[in-house]
């Protein structure tokens, strides 16, 4: 009777211990489970992150074009208006030594 005592003591100890590891089990289980999805996000998040880096890079090699042709479509502007203003200035000179040689 004793010994029968003892073993169902024993037997229920084993038993709550058996709970309290499942419960606990359950729980890490539930932590990994979150943990993955967490981690599966932040894969997600960053592959859209790379995906918008990409997008801006590319926006601003665009710019970068863009600006360089303004640039030099300003520089050529500028150059054709000291071009001409040199060769009406050369042409003026020209034609007042001309004017001097021949007629003066």
């Amino acid at each position: 009777m004793l010994n029968e005592q003892i073993c169902l003591q024993r037997q229920k100890m084993i038993d709550e211990r058996c709970r309290r590891g499942r419960k606990d089990i359950e729980k890490l289980e539930t932590k990994q489970e979150e943990g993955e999805r967490r981690s599966q996000k932040l894969e997600e998040l960053n592959i859209k992150m790379g995906e918008i880096l990409k997008n801006h890079d590319e926006k601003i090699l665009n710019h970068d074009k863009r600006i360089g042709k303004l640039e030099t479509v300003s520089g050529d502007r500028w150059n054709s208006v000291v071009n001409f203003t040199l060769a009406g200035v050369v042409g003026a000179l020209v034609a007042a030594a001309m004017h001097m040689l021949l007629g003066g």
